[in-house]
């Protein structure tokens, strides 16, 4: 069974992640920020305030190096039951 996390919890989790890579690298949060391209308060805002861009969030993992997370998050799942594959057929025409 699969527990879902809320959009609150997922982004904690990303805050946890980056500071925590960030940490590990030994950069100063200016330090990211500036290497991320991104203003200083934009960056305490997510650390702090858990709010930031789609664009700002991954202008952090490029800059802490952490090409594989992107990737992740743009793969398909794969199929595991022919009932899987019906379901995931889109239909010709969605009425309004």
């Amino acid at each position: 069974m699969y527990m879902l996390d809320t959009p609150k919890e997922l982004i904690e989790k990303l805050v946890l992640l980056i500071e925590k890579e960030r940490k590990t690298q030994k950069i100063k949060q200016v330090d990211l920020a500036s290497k991320a391209d991104i203003p200083l308060p934009t960056y305490r805002e997510f650390v702090y305030r858990h709010k930031i861009s789609l664009e700002n969030l991954l202008k952090l993992f490029f800059a802490l190096r952490m090409h594989d997370n992107i990737a992740g998050m743009l793969t398909k799942p794969s199929h595991q039951t022919l009932a899987d594959l019906k379901e995931d057929t889109l239909p010709k025409r969605v009425r309004k």
